[in-house]
């Protein structure tokens, strides 16, 4: 039964939703610009791999790349597209309606899910501050874009909202296709295997499961597979249309990104670009996070998939478009929300995460200068 508490309650997302879209939107149309809902830089491949499918095609030196390399669009996953072409008709038809639409229904969603998560599992004053750092986030306005994060920040809630109910065939089959779709929706969505196979591994310490059986292994397996299947289907896929099975990497080659020492990648970008520029900014703040906001209180297996997300893209050698890279590290806004730090600082903190939006990001990429 829905009481007025619940209602009251459920008020308190809702109401961070429309400021937060209240916000960027009104920045927007006070600078008559509308790159919010343009189909600008990766969304264009989105784009059109929702309406025509993968394109690959060797590069015109001078027009789309250098002699040699693979120009086209297989560097993008397909979930968020085929969404898109899923509810398109439901949308008239359009694409950029469709696109921009559900980016607003998803993150709204995706905001109450996330209090009804926090506030379940921790307390109000917590899933308020989630929510908020959320929103606030240096990058957070890419949420209401034509990218897919808000679709992986809800799939990523949802996952997490079967992963701690009870055991059951329904709940093994969501999180099953839950993962899938989080490993076909973007390239770091596979690290999200993480969290279930650190909470599988200290559950079974903790029941006491014989962990040197083989139905233990399965039952680890089950987690983990999912999200190994994703970029298996996706290169299949590959091997099949265009004949080669590693076309993801061989077309990201042209993007210089080696592996490297993730500080030493963080040192490199720290000294040689300015220290406010939109990369650094947003090293500094998602870093300070984890230091200033120990000890986590957030479950082991969340702390952990975020500084796994937080080097990860440090260890591929470059820090280009870091910025928006760092908005699905999601496990951060609940460990700023859960310190025990003082609530001032909490507040203080997390509105940095606003003005550092604000005044570095949000400005650049209305200049259409943030890839």
């Amino acid at each position: 039964m829905i009481t007025k508490k619940t209602i009251k309650i459920y008020l308190i997302p809702i109401l961070i939703y429309l400021a937060f879209i209240a916000v960027y939107t009104g920045i927007s149309k006070a600078n008559n610009n509308h790159y919010l809902y343009l189909p600008v830089w990766d969304v264009k491949h989105y784009l059109d791999i929702s309406e025509t499918g993968y394109d690959v095609h060797p590069c015109t030196p001078g027009i789309d790349g250098r002699a040699g390399e693979i120009c086209g669009n297989p560097g993008w996953y397909p979930m968020w597209p085929l969404v898109v072409k899923f509810f398109r008709p439901l949308m008239g038809g359009e694409s950029r309606t469709a696109f921009i639409g559900l980016a607003f229904a998803f993150t709204f969603v995706s905001f109450i899910l996330l209090f009804h998560f926090m506030n379940r599992h921790y307390d109000l004053k917590t899933a308020i501050l989630t929510v908020l750092a959320t929103a606030l986030g240096p990058a957070s306005f890419y949420l209401l874009t034509g990218f897919p994060y808000a679709l992986f920040m809800l799939l990523f809630i949802i996952y997490l909202l079967l992963l701690y109910q009870k055991g059951g065939i329904f709940r093994d089959i969501g999180l099953f296709i839950i993962a899938l779709a989080i490993s076909l929706t973007y390239p770091t969505g596979i690290l999200i295997a993480a969290i279930p196979m650190i909470w599988y591994w200290y559950e079974g310490k903790t029941t006491d499961k014989p962990i040197r059986t083989a139905s233990y292994w399965l039952g680890l397996a089950g987690y983990i597979i999912p999200f190994v299947l994703g970029p298996l289907l996706l290169w299949t896929y590959f091997y099949i249309e265009f004949d080669d099975f590693f076309l993801q990497l061989h077309f990201q080659a042209k993007y210089d990104r080696i592996w490297a020492f993730p500080f030493w990648s963080m040192l490199k970008s720290l000294f040689k670009q300015p220290l406010l520029g939109p990369e650094n900014v947003v090293i500094i703040w998602y870093g300070l996070a984890f230091l200033i906001f120990i000890p986590f209180r957030i479950k082991r297996e969340l702390w952990i998939a975020a500084v796994i997300l937080y080097l990860f893209s440090l260890t591929t050698g470059t820090t280009m478009s870091i910025y928006r890279h760092y908005l699905i590290i999601f496990p951060v806004y609940m460990i700023i929300a859960s310190s025990s730090r003082p609530l001032w600082l909490k507040v203080v903190y997390i509105i940095l995460g606003l003005i550092i939006s604000l005044k570095v990001l949000f400005p650049l990429f209305m200049a259409y200068r943030l890839i």
